[in-house]
């Protein structure tokens, strides 16, 4: 939980947090700046309590905090934009699960509560989860208890597994198969659900890889949250001339 003194900061540096490009966009339009874009229709993610995360699976899924913006309980469709690119390879830029079918008209930055909050922040700076094995994932609390239960009997079994290697690595190259457009030969997502539970994983490929990606939640003009957008790549800027 945020202390009562983090809530006043945030509260002064709010609108400064406020993501300024139209994430929506990137699964309406056909083409953003110089790029032409795609989807990936990932399926269903289910939300059981509306209080959810996004980190990398492979390195802080049992420990990553989850943000203080909570959407309604229930199932939403995933979707990832890509960038097709034979320089590049295909990219995906920005995943969405859609909470609602209105249009976003706000984009509020997702905040854990334990962001720092002292220094000055600049127009172009976020804060965002780490991403440290080239995977992203976004997920409701309870999915997270159920793999924290699902992983430590698995570690009863064999202490020295992990869960790449062990798990979503076969798991990703299935799917990769199976689902070959937009991935490569060892998989890029997965919609992964944990056994013995109706709580499932979207897993994806993290934009250029490695670094800190922000996650916004759109709101639309009730100012309800109508979607959760991970954004990856700013299209417009980074495949600019």
């Amino acid at each position: 939980m945020a202390t009562k003194e983090w809530m006043e900061k945030y509260e002064l540096v709010k609108e400064k947090l406020v993501g300024r490009t139209d994430l929506d966009a990137y699964f309406t339009e056909k083409k953003i700046g110089n790029m032409e874009v795609d989807t990936i229709e990932m399926g269903m993610v289910h939300f059981p309590t509306g209080e959810i995360l996004a980190c990398d699976p492979l390195v802080e899924l049992e420990d990553a905090r989850p943000y203080l913006q909570k959407v309604p309980a229930g199932s939403y469709p995933v979707r990832i934009c890509v960038v097709p690119s034979e320089k590049y390879g295909d990219r995906y830029a920005c995943v969405k699960v859609a909470v609602s079918d209105h249009k976003p008209i706000r984009y509020e930055m997702g905040m854990v509560g334990n962001e720092y909050l002292e220094e000055e922040i600049g127009e172009d700076e976020f804060f965002g989860f780490g991403v440290d094995a080239g995977m992203g994932c976004i997920a409701d609390v309870k999915t997270q208890e159920a793999f924290k239960k699902y992983w430590e009997k698995r570690m009863e079994e064999d202490e020295d597994i992990d869960p790449y290697n062990d798990l979503f690595c076969d798991l990703l190259e299935e799917n990769g198969k199976e689902h070959p457009r937009y991935q490569r030969d060892g998989g890029d997502w997965l919609n992964w659900t944990v056994p013995g539970t109706d709580c499932n994983l979207p897993i994806f490929a993290s934009g250029w890889g490695d670094g800190v990606y922000p996650c916004y939640f759109g709101y639309d003009a009730e100012g309800r949250i109508c979607g959760v957008y991970i954004h990856f790549i700013d299209i417009a800027e980074e495949y600019g001339e």
